[in-house]
């Protein structure tokens, strides 16, 4: 026999049913646990598991701003709840330093191909110096030469002037002079004079070679080195040496190029003499053309 009497009535539940609730099917029941929320129920995380692995990714998505490691995209910019520096910008800025060593490099060679053409014409403009030196040189015996033709000259035109005296009449007097000393006097200012002007020259060439050597300015490298600094994005020592050969190489080709304009002037200064000559040189002969003709004639008249 049962300890307990079950009444007859048992289809009519014993708990009275709590206020507000209802057992209706049309009404859906909370599921939220109002007390105990760690069995995370109602947790949205847990709540986007329910819904699936994509739904979850999603949540976390819009929560970071798109800032998740290993997430795809790149972005510069910080996620609404990230206070720390950005990966991405540790990126940009060593890209930025291997850039701007390339172009460093590129300007070394740049400089290095300028430094290389620049010592080419250099070498090319001493050359063609030294020939016009040379041919000033030719000029100038040419022009000694046609002065010790006219000392000749006026020696000849002596001789035959006695010649003409001597062959006058018998009853007149031939009173000769002799010149001798004259002549060798004229003939000795002529080798003086072509000395002269020969040493002027050479000196004039040692004092534009010493001009043009002693142009070259104090290195940039020296000047600049501490102003520099502050411009280096990358201050390193591999740096410095990129700098120091560029800094090096722009001021040989500073250098290369006041030698070269110096070239150029001492060149238009030795085509102006050698013209001075040539025009010098062409009234001489000139001038001792009439006077060969003249002792031709007087010659003529004189062996008659």
């Amino acid at each position: 026999m049962p300890l307990f009497k079950r009444r007859a009535d048992n289809n009519k539940s014993q708990i009275p049913p709590v206020e507000g609730s209802s057992t209706d099917q049309g009404t859906l029941v909370d599921p939220r646990d109002r007390y105990q929320r760690h069995n995370g129920v109602g947790d949205a995380y847990t709540r986007a598991g329910n819904r699936g692995i994509a739904q979850l990714e999603q949540d976390r998505t819009e929560l970071m701003g798109n800032n998740i490691p290993g997430a795809g995209a790149r972005t510069q910019s910080r996620g609404r709840f990230m206070d720390g520096p950005d990966i991405d910008e540790e990126d940009d800025e060593e890209a930025i330093k291997q850039k701007t060593r390339v172009l460093k490099q590129e300007s070394v060679a740049s400089t290095q191909r300028s430094l290389r053409l620049a010592r080419e014409a250099v070498e090319t403009g001493n050359a063609t110096m030294g020939r016009l030196e040379r041919q000033t040189e030719q000029l100038a015996k040419v022009e000694h030469h046609l002065d010790v033709t006219k000392n000749h000259m006026k020696r000849a035109d002596d001789k035959t002037e006695e010649l003409r005296k001597l062959n006058r009449s018998i009853f007149v007097p031939a009173v000769t002079i002799d010149r001798s000393a004259e002549h060798a006097e004229r003939e000795l200012k002529t080798q003086q004079r072509f000395e002269q002007r020969r040493t002027e020259r050479q000196q004039s060439r040692k004092n534009s070679d010493l001009e043009q050597f002693s142009g070259t300015g104090t290195s940039s490298r020296f000047r600049t080195e501490g102003s520099r600094k502050k411009f280096q994005f990358d201050a390193t020592a591999s740096d410095d040496e990129v700098e120091d050969a560029l800094d090096s190489n722009l001021d040989e080709i500073l250098s290369i190029a006041s030698q070269m304009k110096r070239l150029g002037t001492n060149m238009n200064a030795e085509l102006d003499r050698q013209n001075g000559m040539l025009s010098q040189m062409e009234d001489s002969a000139g001038k001792l053309e009439g006077r060969i003709k003249l002792s031709t004639v007087q010659l003529d008249r004189a062996g008659r």
